[in-house]
């Protein structure tokens, strides 16, 4: 594990010196690519003000709310479409149509029907993290194998109680595994609203920072968002972890 540490921080350092090698030779212009002593100036300047952390609250606002409403509705749906045939069959087509939609191409249609409000950013982080919550568990639910659901029908156990005692235990690595992408997109996608939209949030301060001509304070910005979207990854995984520890580890070599 150690080993592994410090190969991603000499990775880390190698970039940071090449970045800082290109902007000193000039290959780029200041304006386009600031250095990182400036970029990291920028955002010790950033993060001793309040707009900063209300950008930042914003942000995760309206990524938050997505999330919990696209949890809350792609879970169970997903449970009861990977139990039964017959609804995964019937909902198949309305839901490849459905993932099939670029989320950010529909922005246009949000904002008619919504109008520019933190709710149809909220609309859009649900829609795009809801499909990857929803696979996963469905994916999860039909991992249950045929013998245990006969054993199952055998002891006439309620079909409420076999969710909840069979089906959702099993289905819980490959939840947690959409869980986790889906934390990150919804950071992605809400910061993507607020670039296309004037809603209050990190993306809206890199294209205001940006117009600006404070390239070095727009790149600050960027590195916050990419900074929150590690530390969600590094938080699902730690819950990962902690709601799988029942589960053996898997060996080397096997899938």
């Amino acid at each position: 594990m150690l080993k592994v540490r410090l190969l991603q921080l000499a990775a880390l350092v190698a970039v940071l010196t090449l970045w800082a090698l290109i902007t000193a030779i000039g290959v780029v212009s200041a304006t386009a690519l600031p250095g990182p002593r400036s970029v990291a100036v920028a955002f010790g300047d950033l993060v001793g003000s309040g707009g900063f952390w209300q950008a930042v609250g914003e942000t995760l606002r309206g990524a938050v709310t997505g999330l919990l409403v696209a949890i809350a509705v792609g879970i169970p749906v997903g449970l009861l479409t990977g139990v039964y045939a017959a609804a995964e069959e019937s909902s198949r087509l309305l839901l490849e149509i459905l993932r099939s939609f670029p989320v950010i191409a529909l922005l246009p249609v949000f904002l008619l029907v919504l109008g520019s409000t933190p709710g149809m950013k909220a609309t859009v982080v649900f829609i795009a993290c809801v499909f990857p919550v929803l696979l996963q568990a469905q994916y999860g639910a039909r991992s249950v194998s045929q013998a245990v659901h006969e054993t199952v029908r055998g002891y006439r156990i309620p079909r409420l109680l076999r969710l909840r005692r069979v089906v959702l235990p099993a289905a819980v690595p490959s939840i947690m595994t959409g869980l986790r992408l889906a934390a990150t997109t919804s950071v992605l996608v809400a910061i993507g609203v607020e670039v296309l939209t004037t809603l209050p949030g990190i993306g809206h301060m890199i294209m205001e920072s940006q117009q600006a001509g404070a390239s070095a304070r727009a790149y600050a910005y960027i590195l916050t968002a990419g900074a929150i979207g590690y530390t969600i990854t590094l938080l699902a995984q730690f819950a990962e972890h902690r709601l799988l520890r029942w589960r053996p580890p898997a060996r080397a070599g096997e899938e």
